[in-house]
């Protein structure tokens, strides 16, 4: 009897201490303990063993009896943290689900024999099938032969588990309804820890409406191209026209010297056509920025359309004239600065200005070079004096002083730093005011105090020699 309870008593504390190893908790042994305590508390009653009082069996039972109470509370425990656990796996995999389901694209999990296991709301949806049929389908059923020979050995390498983790390609799948419709597919696989898959993700991203887009996109360049070539064609009719035109008003103007009226009615005209003529290659210039996306390419683009503009409304203004031999230089510059505005997306509400050149001699031969001074160092200004929305405010003033004119363009912006050499830069805008204050035979200064202001002074009058 004596031998069996202490074989037992050992076989128990081995499965505790097992049971310990195996879980890396204490609760096996808390078991084993207390088993040992009230072996040991019987054997002591059983052969009747001379102690000196039962206080030695209280305090075996009484241990023995907490080993049990703390081994229950731990099995209770660790079955509360079990059950929130699952709870949380399953709030998990339900949100899982759910997301799997009302993904934006479409999502099947294909078996490696090439069948459809699961799939999401919106993979049903492209293809049209419900998800039970497709249960019963191959990844193959639903692809174009077609398209089954261009990409049949690429998939074949991602099923069979070689060096291509995943493929990614656009092609036409077939839906129930033997509709074709373009797709971004994509294919990778899950793999177990030795790396063979165990099965596959595919992706479908319905790109049918992206593809007819692009399509459309390339008729329309096509029939824009075109079309600016057969606008190139009528420029160059045209300016040859106007060349014809002018070379017969010089051979006229000798025996029409009498005809006031009749020549001013033609001086107009030919700003007119001008004019007119620089709109067109304006408006080219707007349909090259339409085309392009190199950010470069379209400030090059706007700045050669602001440029353009600026000799155009020079033309426009001696159309509108009632004097051909001068301009209104102040009405001119409110129109450049406002046309300036809406190129550069300028908010009149952000930036303010002023113009005040009233009553200024500007003849025909300075207005162009003058206009073309103003429109760089305006452009200057909205392009780089206020960054970030910064509010601020430009004035233009011009004066006459003496035998020379003057202009002060003037911002309150951030302005040009000290160390910077402005003179030198290498800026196609600052060295058109270079080369134009030169053939003006004038000079320009740059401030900096309180922001910029360049001050331009010129000769009234220039003659300027034929180029």
């Amino acid at each position: 009897m004596v031998l069996s309870n202490l074989l037992l008593s050992i076989i128990i504390v081995v499965l505790s201490i097992w049971g310990y190893l195996r879980i890396g908790k204490l609760t096996p042994l808390y078991f084993g303990f207390a088993y040992v305590l009230f072996a040991v508390s019987h054997f002591l009653l059983l052969y009747d063993i001379q102690v000196y009082d039962e206080l030695p069996i209280v305090i075996l039972r009484t241990l023995g009896y907490i080993f049990v109470a703390t081994g229950l509370f731990a099995i209770i425990k660790d079955i509360m943290k079990r059950q929130s656990v699952e709870h949380a796996l399953r709030e998990s995999e339900e949100r899982l689900s759910a997301t799997f389901d009302q993904a934006a694209v479409g999502i099947a999990e294909v078996l490696p024999d090439m069948r459809i296991s699961r799939s999401n709301r919106k993979f049903s949806g492209i293809l049209g099938y419900m998800p039970h049929e497709l249960s019963s389908m191959s990844l193959w059923d639903f692809i174009k032969p077609e398209e089954q020979l261009n990409h049949f050995d690429k998939i074949e390498e991602v099923i069979a588990g070689r060096e291509q983790p995943g493929y990614s390609a656009e092609l036409k799948v077939r839906t129930k309804m033997n509709q074709t419709v373009w797709c971004q597919v994509f294919l990778s696989a899950v793999t177990d820890q030795l790396g063979d898959p165990k099965y596959f993700i595919l992706v479908l991203e319905d790109i049918t409406a992206r593809k007819r887009a692009e399509n459309d996109l390339a008729l329309l360049n096509a029939s824009l191209e075109e079309r600016i070539i057969g606008r190139t064609k009528d420029l160059l009719n045209a300016n040859e026209s106007l060349v014809h035109e002018v070379d017969n008003r010089k051979k006229a103007e000798a025996g029409l010297k009498d005809a006031l009226d009749v020549k001013e009615v033609l001086l107009k005209e030919i700003h007119h056509r001008v004019k007119n003529n620089l709109q067109i290659i304006i408006s080219i210039l707007f349909l090259q920025v339409q085309k392009t996306t190199d950010p470069a390419s379209v400030a090059v683009l706007n700045d050669s359309q602001s440029r353009i503009q600026s000799m155009a409304l020079v033309h426009q203004k001696l159309y509108q004239s009632g004097d051909l031999a001068s301009i209104d230089f102040d009405g001119y510059l409110k129109n450049l600065v406002s046309n300036l505005m809406t190129t550069y997306g300028v908010d009149p509400a952000r930036i303010k200005h002023s113009v005040e050149v009233k009553n200024l001699p500007i003849t025909i031969n300075t207005a162009i070079p003058i206009g073309l001074l103003m429109n760089e160092l305006v452009s200057n200004t909205f392009k780089y004096a206020f960054p970030g929305n910064r509010p601020g405010e430009i004035s233009i003033r011009g004066t006459e002083e003496g035998d020379n004119l003057v202009f002060r363009v003037k911002d309150n912006g951030v302005g040009i730093p000290e160390e910077t050499d402005w003179e030198h830069l290498d800026s196609l805008g600052l060295n058109l005011v270079r080369m134009l204050t030169r053939q003006l035979k004038g000079s320009v200064v740059l401030s900096r105090t309180n922001g910029t202001e360049f001050i331009l002074t010129l000769p009234k009058e220039v003659r300027r020699n034929p180029s």
